[in-house]
C-alpha cells in the first residue's frame, strides 16, 4: 500500500503566551518544525518558532509534536497569528504550500488568508467564544456537523471579538467497536503497512486479522477480550487498526480509492439466503453513509488546523461499556486480549489525542512504553499493557480564561460493588481535579469550565428511564453509567466543586448522548450554592431523520423545571412503612434505600413526613432554544458555539440538516 510522507495534520493543540502545539503524522522519519507568525499588519512578522518531538510507532508511522516557543517572553495575545510547517526528509524541505494545503480542496487556510491562523485570548477580547462536540462515527446516518463549525470559523476568521479560540473535543473522536464494513479491512491493511506485517498477527488468541471475514469479529470481541459492546462484529484489535481509524476520521487522502462493491465484499461463503442479504444490505447503507462523512473531511481538517483543539476520550474510543462496572474491568484485565486491545486503543489515544492536550504530563518512560522501545514496530508486550492501563494522568487543564479542567470519566472509576454503577470519578482522581483547579488558580468565586464527556445533569426523564430498564436488562445492554447512575459519585463531585473548592459558578461542556440541550442548575451542598451552565453538544454525525424527529418528540414531552431535595444517609420517616417503601423505590431515586444518597421531591418528602433538613438541594432549569421554545432537546448532528461573558452563557447548537444547511438553536444562562 503506497503511504503518503504526510499522512495527517497539521492539527493546531495546545497553545498559551509560552508555547504552541502543533501535531503532524507522517510515514517517514522528517524532521518537522514551525514558525509562528504576526498577522497584524498584513504582513507576516515572524514571532517564534520551534522544532518537533517525535516518537516512531512503526516502520511508517511518526508522530510529531512540534513545540514553538516566542522569540521574545510571550506569543502576542488578541493578535491574528499563522504559522507554516516544514517537513525535512528525503529531498528539498516542503512548507505548507509545497504540500499543496494552502490553495484548492485541501486547503486549510481561510478565503484571504496566507496560512492556517488562530489568536491567544487576552484581556482585549470581552468574551470566550468555544466550540466543543463529540461522538463522530463515520457512517451513521445524517450529515457530519463538521462543516457548521468550519462556517463560523471562515465567517469570523479575521473578528477576534467573536472569533472561536479554542475546540474541545468531549469523547468518541473514533469508534473502536461500531466498525463500517466497508471500512475494517482497509483499517487492516492500512495498519500493516503503518507497523509492519506483524500487526496482523499481534493480539494474544485471536487468528491473523486478515484471515477474519466482515462482519466477523463479534464473537471474538465477546468470548476473547470480554468486551460487551453489542456493535463490535468488525471491531478494532491492533494498534495499526486504531491509527488508521485516527487518519481516515482525519483525512480524506487517507481513504480507499473506491468500496469493494458489496457481492464482492460479502460473498457467498459468508452467509446464507435472508442473513446473506441482510448483510449486503447493511454494507451498502454503511458505504452511504460513508460517502456523506467523506464530503465533510475538508471542513474537518481545516478546522483542526485553525483552533487550538483540546481532546479527551470516552467509552468508543476503546470500546462501548469501557470499565462500566467493576465486573467488566476485572474481567478485562484478566484476558490477555482483552487487556492488549485497550492497551492499543489507549496507545493511539495517546498518540493521536492525548499527547497534545499537556505535553508536559507524559515523561521519557511513559513515550518509550507507548512506541515499543527503540525498535518500534516489535510486538507490543506485557510491559505496553501495564503502561497504558495503569497511567493515571489523562485529566489536564486548558489554558483558557476562564480556566478549564478536563475530566478523565473513564480510567479513574471507583466500583462500589460487582455489576452495580460506577463513581465515574473515585477518590484520587478527586484529589488531582483539587490540584488541578488549585494550579490554573481558579478564583473561589469562579467561573470554571469543566469538561465531563458524559453530562453531569442531563435529561431528567432519561435518568429515570435508565434506571427502570437497568432493573430489567442490566448495566450492560443500557449503558447504565450517568453520573446519576451512581448518586454517590454525582454527590462527591459536587460537593468537592461547591463545598471543597468553593465554587460558586461553572460550566460544564459535554457530549455523548446523541442530543444536544442546555440546563441551568442551583445545586446546595449544606450551606454552599453552585450555579452549573451544563452545556451539551452531541453528536456530530450519529443518526438520521427517524432520530432526529424522536428526540425532538421526547423534549416536548420532558418538564421544563425539576427540583428535587437530598441526603446523605436514609432519613428517618413517621410515614407508614409500607408507603414510604413504595415511594422510595420511585424512579427517582437512582440508588437503592440503605447507606447511599437519597434524592425526593419536595412532595414525596412532605408525604413521608421526613424532618431531617437535607443535605442536598437541586433544581434544573432547561432553557429552550428562542428558535423553537417548545422544545428542549436538538436532535439534529450539532456542535456547540459556546460564548461567556462575564454572568452570562450563550450555547448555539449548530446543527446541520443538509450538505450545504445549517439550522442555529440558541440558548442563554444568566449566572
Amino acid at each position: 500500500m503506497d503511504l503518503r510522507d504526510v499522512l495527517a495534520g497539521p492539527i493546531l493543540r495546545r497553545a498559551e503566551p509560552e508555547r504552541v502545539c502543533i501535531w503532524l503524522a507522517t510515514s517517514a522519519a522528517d524532521d518537522v518544525s514551525a514558525e509562528v507568525f504576526s498577522l497584524q499588519s498584513g504582513h507576516p512578522r515572524r514571532v517564534g518558532g520551534g522544532g518537533a518531538h517525535r516518537v516512531r510507532l512503526g516502520p511508517s508511522l511518526y508522530v510529531h509534536l512540534v513545540i514553538a516557543v516566542p522569540d521574545t517572553e510571550r506569543f502576542p495575545v488578541d493578535e491574528l497569528l499563522g504559522y507554516d510547517i516544514e517537513v525535512a526528509g528525503d529531498g528539498p524541505p516542503r512548507r505548507l504550500a509545497d504540500l499543496h494545503l494552502l490553495s484548492g480542496r485541501r486547503s486549510i487556510a481561510y478565503s484571504g488568508m496566507p496560512l492556517p491562523t488562530f489568536f491567544l485570548r487576552g484581556e482585549s477580547t470581552p468574551a470566550l467564544h468555544l466550540l466543543h462536540g463529540s461522538c463522530r462515527l463515520l457512517h451513521g446516518k445524517g450529515e457530519d456537523a463538521f462543516p457548521a463549525a468550519d462556517d463560523a470559523l471562515a465567517a469570523t476568521a479575521r473578528d477576534l471579538a467573536e472569533r472561536p479560540s479554542v475546540m474541545f473535543l468531549t469523547g468518541d473522536q473514533i469508534y473502536g467497536d461500531d466498525v463500517a464494513g466497508p471500512l475494517i479491512g482497509h483499517y487492516t491493511r492500512l495498519g500493516a503497512a503503518l507497523l509492519g506485517p506483524d500487526d496482523d498477527d499481534a493480539i494474544p488468541a485471536v487468528p491473523p486479522l486478515s484471515d477474519v471475514p466482515i462482519y466477523g469479529r463479534q464473537d471474538l470481541a465477546g468470548e476473547k477480550a470480554c468486551f460487551t459492546s453489542e456493535k463490535a462484529s468488525n471491531h478494532l484489535f491492533s494498534l495499526g487498526e486504531f491509527a488508521a481509524a485516527y487518519l481516515v476520521a482525519w483525512d480524506e487522502a487517507n481513504w480507499p480509492a473506491r468500496f469493494t462493491p458489496a457481492e464482492e465484499a460479502v460473498p457467498e461463503d459468508r452467509a446464507e439466503g435472508r442473513e446473506l442479504a441482510r448483510l449486503r444490505r447493511k454494507y451498502r447503507s454503511e458505504v452511504g453513509c460513508l460517502q456523506a462523512a467523506r464530503r465533510a473531511l475538508p471542513a474537518v481538517r481545516r478546522v483542526l488546523a485553525n483552533v487550538p483543539v483540546y481532546m479527551i476520550c470516552d467509552d468508543h474510543d476503546v470500546t462501548d461499556d469501557w470499565n462500566i462496572t467493576a465486573e467488566w474491568r476485572r474481567r478485562m484485565e484478566g484476558s490477555p486480549t482483552g487487556r492488549r486491545v485497550v492497551a492499543n486503543a489507549l496507545g493511539a489515544y495517546w498518540a493521536f489525542q492525548g499527547w497534545g492536550n499537556d505535553p508536559g504530563e507524559f515523561d521519557d518512560g511513559f513515550v518509550n512504553a507507548v512506541a515499543g522501545g527503540p525498535e518500534a514496530g516489535s510486538t507490543r508486550d506485557e510491559s505496553f499493557d501495564d503502561a497504558l492501563l495503569s497511567f493515571d494522568r489523562w485529566s489536564y487543564c486548558a489554558p483558557t480564561d476562564p480556566p478549564t479542567i478536563v475530566l478523565d470519566t473513564r480510567t479513574k472509576r471507583s466500583y462500589d460493588s460487582d455489576r452495580g454503577a460506577a463513581r465515574l470519578i473515585g477518590t484520587d482522581e478527586l484529589t488531582r481535579v483539587k490540584s488541578l483547579v488549585r494550579e490554573a488558580g481558579v478564583a473561589p468565586s469562579g467561573p470554571a469550565i469543566f469538561v465531563s464527556p458524559v453530562p453531569v445533569f442531563g435529561l431528567e426523564l432519561q435518568e429515570r428511564r435508565q434506571k427502570f430498564l437497568e432493573g430489567k436488562l442490566g448495566p450492560y445492554e443500557i449503558d447504565f453509567e450517568e453520573w446519576h447512575s451512581n448518586l454517590k459519585g454525582l454527590t462527591d463531585l459536587m460537593r468537592c466543586l461547591a463545598a471543597d473548592i468553593g465554587l460558586t459558578r461553572c460550566l460544564m461542556l459535554s457530549g455523548d448522548v446523541h442530543y444536544g440541550m442546555s440546563v441551568d442548575i442551583t445545586f446546595k451542598v449544606g450551606d454552599h450554592e453552585l450555579r452549573m451552565a451544563q452545556l451539551v453538544s452531541s453528536s456530530f454525525k450519529h443518526s438520521g431523520a427517524l432520530a432526529k424527529h424522536g428526540l425532538h418528540l421526547l423534549g416536548r414531552l420532558a418538564r421544563r423545571r425539576h427540583r428535587r431535595i437530598g441526603w446523605e444517609h436514609a432519613p428517618s420517616c413517621e410515614g407508614a412503612a409500607n408507603l414510604g417503601e413504595r415511594l422510595l423505590r420511585r424512579p427517582v431515586n437512582t440508588d437503592d434505600w440503605g447507606d447511599s444518597p437519597v434524592f425526593l421531591s419536595p412532595r414525596v418528602a412532605g408525604w413521608l413526613k421526613i424532618d431531617q433538613p437535607p443535605d442536598y438541594e437541586e433544581v434544573r432549569h432547561y432553557a429552550p432554544p428562542q428558535e423553537r421554545p417548545s422544545m428542549l432537546i436538538v436532535g439534529e448532528a450539532n456542535v456547540g458555539l459556546v460564548s461567556v461573558h462575564h454572568d452570562r452563557v450563550v450555547q448555539r447548537l449548530l446543527g446541520r440538516t443538509g450538505p450545504d444547511q445549517t439550522v442555529t438553536y440558541t440558548s442563554t444562562i444568566t449566572m
